[in-house]
């Protein structure tokens, strides 16, 4: 079934993770989702051009450019010329940007902690090493897709699915636990509803 697959299952909690978010950023603090995005990457690696805020955030540029332009107006996001590239701009969150950020985002890690709640701090720090080993992978696969969507790679040049069980015995003999992976996937599934 579909809902089986891990990547449903990740869309699914994504989905879920960011209704609650723009819900809550909207109700507390007048933002949508998009602009509390933009604000936290401007203050987690400002300055940022336009096209890498939208990079960082995940949004396409027009929709940043639209999205900053109403925090620029309302004074949360400063626009400065680049020195290093006069047409372009480099963007800051203000002073009034940099005090809501430190707001929200002490809010965003109470709602981070809810999400995390069933988790002993055990099973958070699998679950986090599994996250990033899975980002990994996806990244790699991605440029596997993409390899073969130019022909720089023939399907038959991508390692088979018949290698999942040296996987995961190579998995088990790097340390993972493959019963506590099934259980972190069936305790997320509890929390994303889905059986």
């Amino acid at each position: 079934m579909i809902t089986d697959l891990l990547s449903s299952r990740l869309h699914s909690l994504a989905g879920l993770s960011a209704a609650s978010a723009s819900l809550r950023v909207e109700r507390k603090f007048g933002l949508t989702l998009l602009e509390w995005r933009s604000i936290a990457m401007l203050g987690g690696f400002a300055p940022l051009s336009l096209k890498e805020l939208a990079r960082r955030a995940g949004l396409d540029k027009s929709y940043a450019s639209r999205t900053l332009s109403g925090l620029i107006e309302r004074g949360f996001v400063i626009s400065e010329r680049n020195d290093a590239d006069a047409r372009g701009v480099m963007l800051r969150l203000s002073d009034e940007g940099r005090a809501l950020y430190e707001t929200v985002f002490a809010d965003a890690l109470t709602r981070n902690e809810r999400l995390l709640s069933p988790l002993s701090s055990e099973q958070r720090k699998q679950l986090m090493e599994m996250l990033r080993a899975l980002t990994h992978s996806a990244k790699r696969v991605l440029d596997e897709e993409r390899r073969i969507a130019a022909g720089e790679a023939a399907e038959d040049d991508i390692v088979p699915p018949t290698h999942a069980r040296a996987a995961a015995k190579a998995a088990a003999d790097n340390g993972i636990d493959m019963d506590e992976v099934r259980y972190l996937v069936s305790r997320l599934n509890e929390l994303v509803g889905t059986d």
